[in-house]
């Protein structure tokens, strides 16, 4: 399996939340809000690529340039941008095949939302692994796996995953709380 290094992100706002007894912050659930997540997959290549710019959507311009100064990435590249929903106090999942045939599976068993405002979003076991099929088996390219906090409309890069030895990928989640 590959090499894996999560970073998790400090939130602003979010030392605020704590100073408050969990059971307040995350009660009393709405249970009739759901959560919908913008999921960006972002490669970040060693080497320069052909058209020596970034490829990515202009609302990740601030998240990159925070990227650039954590990486030494020479370019990167958005893969997919994948759309999920579900409902406070319970889990998703979407899957799909990226362009470079490979395949990914998104899910968390668990998304909790607080009702103060903005959101603090609590997401239990979040993975996202990303395979390619080989023959007679399938092989892992990537893979992230954490529980986190997250606040609503947060860009959060939730994790990096080496790829080929050289290149990474990038998981970056928005939450938006749809009530």
């Amino acid at each position: 399996m590959k090499r894996l290094l999560c970073i998790l992100t400090a939130l602003a706002g979010l030392a605020s939340a704590q100073d408050k007894p969990l059971a307040l912050v995350l009660s009393p659930p709405n249970a009739t809000a759901n959560l919908e997540l913008t999921v960006y997959l972002v490669s970040g290549f060693a080497e320069a690529q052909a058209t020596a710019r970034d490829e990515v959507p202009q609302d990740l311009a601030a998240t990159l340039q925070q990227l650039r100064g954590v990486f030494a990435y020479k370019s990167y590249k958005l893969i997919d941008a994948v759309t999920l929903r579900g409902r406070n106090n319970g889990g998703s999942e979407v899957a799909g095949e990226l362009p470079d045939y490979s395949h990914y599976d998104f899910k968390y068993v668990r998304a909790r939302i607080s009702s103060e405002t903005p959101h603090l979003v609590r997401l239990d076991s979040l993975r996202l692994e990303i395979t390619r099929r080989h023959t007679d088996r399938l092989e892992t390219v990537a893979l992230v796996s954490t529980d986190l906090d997250v606040r609503e409309g947060q860009k959060t890069v939730v994790g990096k995953s080496a790829v080929n030895g050289k290149d990474a990928m990038f998981l970056v989640i928005v939450p938006k709380v749809v009530e």
